[in-house]
């Protein structure tokens, strides 16, 4: 087993946030709640008997079997005991030592099973940061590049959270040496790169997926199934704005060479918003506009997507304007769906219905503990990070119940998503060194020149 988690089980985040159609099986919410809290202070399983016995005459063997099977994202079946996934130990290493490496890595530690074994430095003259970096957030050991990270045996699984045009070649390395790969978004810096790299995962059959921790929020899973419901009617539209005033002096979004520009670094959020939204089609028809930084990378981008005669979406994003608020509406024939800042990290959502009052619904994070104190946004360095503990459970819950990626995250929707910005960045006029011609990467899909 791994350690104690420094959360309380009360805190812990429930996995019924994520759990789909719980009610099908006819368990009702308390009882979902019962038998959360049961695995919960049984981490080394139950039997199916043990488990109804502990519910009560409430329960029937048949539905909870049932729904532990069909909810594996979050239950794992050890020694013929069901037991809750993210108490199970899984071995996690860390290629990269940025900043939202550490967001990361903290609220990983909040899973119970998470044993945070090695960090790696991307050489090693940079050694001294890994091992300090080791040191201040309770990684058991530092090597000297990412090649040692590979052929570690005490690691399990590797979060890859360099620069964005390192992520192919350290994702595919620790894959060719056996280790399961969370790569943080994007995946690469192209929807060719994207390819190779799942390419790799689909040939070792390892868990690979990109780090889009939007997915995993409760307010984004309540969005999904108020749509799904059709509370809000037949959705047309979604528009989102994610604009943020980035300084100059951060050398890595401005780079060409670094893969720099708002549309990869903020401008995939609203545009994988508007994928959730409708159902993860790809889109007819993608047309962009926008302003070029003098070194060449994108600035401003305003999108417009048309998914079918009746679906759309419009999605701006900036780094060379002052901040807004970052957040999304989605409107519908009975409704409309708005996402509140920030929308990539959401903690609250309003449902605006015809005729009726607006309601709100409030999805705080779990409380932090003390010992999280690194930075200067409440203990972090980004807004919101404590909400990695949702990805992180994800994650490790479905490495640990044997699935090679999250259902959420698709890797057919991440090339898709991918192919869109390669649109995107050739209509704004941009480019990486990556690249080769853009229009030999996007020529299947059709433009548009006006709406």
């Amino acid at each position: 087993m791994g350690r104690t988690s420094p959360l309380s089980s009360d805190q812990l985040p429930s996995p019924f946030y994520h759990a789909k159609n719980w009610e099908k099986h006819g368990l009702s919410a308390s009882l979902q709640h019962q038998l959360w809290e049961t695995l919960k202070h049984h981490p080394k399983g139950l039997t199916v008997p043990e488990i109804t016995k502990e519910l009560g005459k409430q329960s029937e063997d048949s539905k909870v079997s049932t729904a532990l099977e069909e909810d594996a994202h979050f239950f794992a079946l050890a020694d013929e005991k069901w037991c809750l996934a993210i108490y199970q130990p899984l071995r996690w290493g860390f290629a990269g030592t940025s900043k939202i490496a550490e967001d990361f890595i903290e609220a990983l530690s909040l899973v119970p099973g998470a044993e945070l074994t090695t960090c790696a430095a991307r050489n090693k003259d940079r050694l001294p940061q890994a091992q300090e970096f080791a040191k201040k957030h309770g990684v058991k050991k530092a090597v000297a590049n990412y090649e040692e990270l590979a052929k570690d045996a005490d690691v399990d699984i590797v979060y890859v959270s360099n620069l964005h045009p390192a992520h192919r070649d350290t994702s595919i390395l620790m894959m060719e040496h056996g280790k399961h790969v969370l790569c943080e978004k994007p995946l690469a810096v192209n929807a060719s790169v994207t390819r190779e790299m799942i390419a790799k995962a689909q040939e070792t059959g390892l868990f690979f997926s990109a780090a889009l921790w939007t997915r995993f929020f409760p307010a984004t899973q309540m969005v999904r199934s108020l749509i799904e419901s059709g509370k809000i009617g037949k959705v047309h539209h979604f528009h989102g704005d994610f604009i943020c005033e980035m300084p100059e002096e951060t050398e890595r979004l401005y780079d060409p060479k670094l893969g720099g520009g708002g549309l990869l670094d903020i401008g995939i959020y609203p545009l994988s918003i508007a994928s959730w939204v409708f159902g993860r089609q790809t889109p007819k028809v993608v047309s962009a506009m926008g302003m070029v930084h003098p070194r060449g990378v994108d600035n401003l981008g305003m999108v417009n997507l048309k998914y079918s005669e009746s679906e759309f979406a419009s999605v701006t994003f900036a780094m060379c304007m002052a901040s807004s608020p970052v957040e999304g509406t989605v409107h519908g024939t009975k409704g409309s769906i708005k996402l509140h800042n920030a929308m990539h990290c959401p903690t609250k959502i309003s449902v605006e219905l015809s005729g009726e009052e607006p309601w709100e619904l409030d999805f705080p994070l779990p409380d932090k503990p003390e010992s999280i104190n690194h930075g200067s946004t409440d203990g972090f360095n980004f807004g919101g990070s404590l909400g990695f503990v949702y990805e992180a459970m994800g994650v490790h819950s479905s490495v640990i119940c044997g699935k090679n990626q999250v259902e959420d995250v698709g890797r057919d929707e991440m090339i898709m998503l991918m192919e869109v910005a390669d649109r995107i960045r050739e209509q704004l006029g941009t480019s990486y060194p990556q690249d080769g011609p853009l229009q030999k990467l996007t020529a299947a899909m059709p433009s548009l020149t006006s709406w």
